[in-house]
């Protein structure tokens, strides 16, 4: 199951199975919904692990519990067994039906027993159970509405957008915070009245006797225990044997999993235990905009020396321009194109496997980042953009000032190291990174899996002392990661995986740069040149393109309920580049 939506309230049935199609893109393999005219469940399926299941919501038993389920659960087999044992009768081989049994055993308590990506809702009687893994890798989003007493969830606002009683308008407060931080926080979505249930969080909706939502309950308190009496020999060994098993287990599938490779040492390091683990060749893939795009060099070189069958992909002018509309319509906010090259990725590998591995998540663990060496690097940042919300006037909310303190009131470098990877693991992380890698994956039918947050990589790292993870005094980010990539692979990879650890990797937007300031220069050639000083939000822009994203959101999204399609971008441009 990969897509999910229901609802609370009066709508019924033609109004979940709306929802429901809204979201085929992100399980083409079948879709269907369940309901007793008071809360219907929709769910739409890859099928990636149980491959015989049908497309329906799973049921316990007695059909009294109901559940719809985004996500992969990483030790299902051992839940399994130990639910059979205690006489569950299961119907399907599907990770996601230990959830409805674990949830008859343990009640809302059963998320601390689920090591995987999860959102899913669960119909019970009178109550909507919701529940979103502890990173945010999978997304759920939700609307009340007071007046109409319903409720809504789904894993993209877009299919709750078509549902709600009123036009859906721009959260001012989430502007603001996306302004001075760079990217939300907490709840918010682009969208008044929408909301994300945040990472590591659930949250309980009663209809016995009316509506009543209740509020979302953290159950996941991440608090980093670095032992700072930890060797080094001692770290390495723990996050190597960390490292085989969450890989066995994000490799754990019924159809084929490949790999994106950025010849970088995280894309690389994964590939590397996934090879010592598979009994065939893997399947890996790269993207760029030139066929001698450093990455796609290095991928290359990696591949040869490891064995895979390697594809890369080159995106080229007319395809990226393509590709803008299915982004923006993926990212459900003002696309900054730096993941054009990624969407695009998405979508040739789409078309090779439903599943694969990526890299995501290693900077924010192991200290990848310039900031974690460059201690103002971020609150400088933060300073320059603060003015702008004088003259916006709206003042950034209490979860952006956080974050905005945490960073810059650190005395010490070990403050400002365990306030930047807290921060790092927090919204950044999801709203950055996960969200972006979902939703270009999902809109192409592919299933991302995502080892370095595996639960127990994630416990393992935050274990390891500051000084194994950055060394400050000779300027080395991701220091264990590099040792420990020579140490346990060079005799195989020889200089290839030296070149992988002495290079910085370039990345996701650097792979598509030259065709983003090929764009730029188009919005800059075509649009007025006063664009940017006549809008009222321009001063909040520092480039036409920028600016022209954001206006083709609102088109998009704001009078066309998501719909790029609806709204072809050349011709938005050149009409100006403002929505009606």
């Amino acid at each position: 199951m990969c897509g999910i939506a229901g609802i609370v309230g009066p709508l019924g049935s033609d109004a979940i199975g709306s929802m429901t199609r809204s979201l085929g893109h992100r399980g083409p393999d079948g879709c269907g919904w369940a309901g007793d005219g008071r809360a219907w469940v929709g769910v739409t399926r890859l099928a990636v692990v149980g491959l015989s299941a049908d497309s329906r919501p799973i049921h316990d038993e007695s059909g009294t519990i109901c559940l719809v389920f985004n996500g992969e659960i990483y030790n299902h087999r051992e839940l399994r067994h130990e639910l059979q044992r205690r006489g569950h009768r299961f119907t399907t081989s599907t990770d996601s039906e230990v959830v409805v049994h674990l949830y008859e055993e343990l009640g809302p308590s059963c998320v601390h027993r689920l090591r995987g990506m999860f959102a899913f809702g669960l119909l019970h009687g009178s109550e909507l159970f919701l529940a979103r893994d502890r990173l945010g890798i999978k997304p759920l989003h939700f609307a009340a509405q007071p007046g109409t007493s319903t409720f809504l969830f789904a894993s993209e606002a877009k299919a709750i957008l078509g549902q709600l009683d009123q036009t859906p308008q721009l959260d001012m407060q989430a502007f603001a915070d996306w302004v001075a931080l760079g990217h939300l926080v907490g709840g918010q979505t682009a969208f008044e009245g929408i909301h994300t249930l945040p990472p590591g969080h659930t949250m309980r909706i009663s209809f016995a006797d009316g509506l009543s939502v209740g509020e979302p309950v953290r159950y996941h308190h991440p608090a980093p225990a670095r032992d700072d009496a930890m060797s080094y020999e001692d770290a390495e060994d723990l996050l190597v044997a960390t490292f085989e098993d969450a890989v066995r287990r994000h490799l754990d599938a019924d159809v084929e999993v490949g790999f994106t490779l950025s010849g970088g040492i995280d894309s690389t390091l994964l590939a590397l235990f996934a090879a010592e683990q598979s009994d065939r060749p893997l399947r890996t893939f790269t993207v760029a905009d030139h066929a001698d795009h450093p990455d796609v060099v290095q991928a290359e070189a990696v591949a040869r020396a490891i064995g895979s069958k390697h594809r890369t992909f080159v995106l080229k002018w007319d395809g990226y321009l393509a590709a803008i509309p299915r982004l923006a319509q993926s990212e459900e906010f003002p696309a900054s194109l730096f993941a054009t090259p990624f969407q695009y990725l998405c979508e040739q590998v789409a078309k090779d496997v439903k599943a694969c591995i990526h890299g995501e998540g290693a900077d924010e663990l192991f200290g990848g980042y310039v900031e974690y060496l460059a201690r103002n690097h971020r609150s400088e940042a933060f300073q320059r953009r603060l003015p702008l919300l004088a003259r916006l006037g709206v003042a950034p909310s209490a979860a952006a000032t956080e974050t905005i303190l945490r960073l810059s009131t650190a005395t010490t470098w070990p403050e400002y190291l365990d306030a930047v990877f807290a921060v790092n693991m927090g919204d950044p992380l999801q709203r950055l990174h996960l969200d972006g890698v979902d939703r270009s994956a999902m809109s192409a039918g592919l299933e991302m899996r995502v080892p370095y947050l595996d639960d127990e990589m994630v416990a393992a790292a935050s274990r390891v002392p500051h000084r194994h993870l950055v060394r400050v005094d000779i300027g080395v980010r991701k220091y264990v990661l590099r040792r420990l990539a020579l140490r346990r692979f060079s005799r195989s990879l020889g200089t290839t995986l030296v070149d992988v650890v002495l290079r910085e990797k370039l990345g996701a937007p650097a792979s598509g740069v030259r065709l983003l300031q090929r764009f730029a220069q188009l919005c800059e050639r075509r649009l007025p040149t006063d664009y940017l000083d006549r809008h009222e939000l321009g001063f909040c822009f520092t480039s036409a393109r920028q600016l022209v994203m954001f206006e083709y959101f609102r088109e998009v999204f704001l009078r066309r309920g998501g719909d790029a399609s609806a709204a072809d971008l050349m011709d938005f441009i050149d009409a100006g580049g403002r929505s009606a």
